[in-house]
């Protein structure tokens, strides 16, 4: 068997060289993803899990006292006022427990594709996701919360009093700032959270440092 060329046998382990060279940064590119995705799920697994609890139980608050309120009014025992208090408390809890029933705040957490880059890269979009629903869900509690009460007192204040008004505000508005403020907002308070970047430039035989932050 004729001797390899010493010219050939260099490009062969050169190229030998290279592939394993590649695979290794692969495989070294790849380490960061599997601990992100890793980090990542678990925190979003334990974060749906409480969203899924915070609905049961405002569900079941919800409901409860609508049917309470509403069984109360309809059985006539209270007086006049307190009668049409309970009308619209229990209508304004109907609402709140419909809106638990049928549009609940969920994070679906996506799974497991094989390839833990494209695992954290579809686990950052379902944060990103579950931000925003907490952040619109936040702040239409706020608002809705704000108006149903509203049209309470200005309902009671012709059909009752202005005490049967205002004590129906007063009991019934504290409750929805607790259910919107023991929200999960994991994810919103992620994607707020400040992430700072530096990185050093050259121009024109000059050093710069560049710092920058979103938040």
């Amino acid at each position: 068997m004729p001797p390899v060329p010493r010219a050939l046998l260099l490009i062969t382990l050169g190229v030998v060289g290279v592939g394993s060279l590649d695979g290794f940064g692969r495989v070294a590119a790849a380490e960061p993803c599997v601990e992100d995705a890793a980090t990542l799920r678990a925190e979003l697994e334990r974060e749906s899990r409480n969203v899924n609890r915070w609905v049961l139980a405002w569900r079941i608050v919800y409901t409860t006292a609508a049917v309470g309120e509403l069984a109360g009014a309809g059985a006539g025992v209270a007086n006049p006022d307190d009668t049409q208090g309970l009308w619209v408390g229990g209508a304004k809890a109907s609402l709140a427990a419909l809106g638990f029933w049928f549009s609940p705040l969920r994070i679906h957490v996506p799974p497991p594709s094989g390839d833990a880059c494209t695992d954290l890269s579809m686990l950052r979009n379902t944060s990103e996701r579950a931000a925003s629903d907490e952040r619109v869900a936040f702040w239409t509690a706020h608002v809705g919360g704000l108006i149903v009460n509203a049209i309470g007192i200005a309902i009671l204040s012709q059909t009752a009093s202005w005490r049967t008004a205002l004590t129906s505000f007063a009991t019934g508005y504290p409750v929805g700032l607790l259910s919107t403020y023991t929200m999960p907002r994991a994810s919103w308070g992620r994607v707020r959270e400040q992430s700072w970047t530096a990185g050093v430039t050259a121009a024109k035989g000059r050093w710069g440092l560049v710092v920058a932050g979103s938040f």
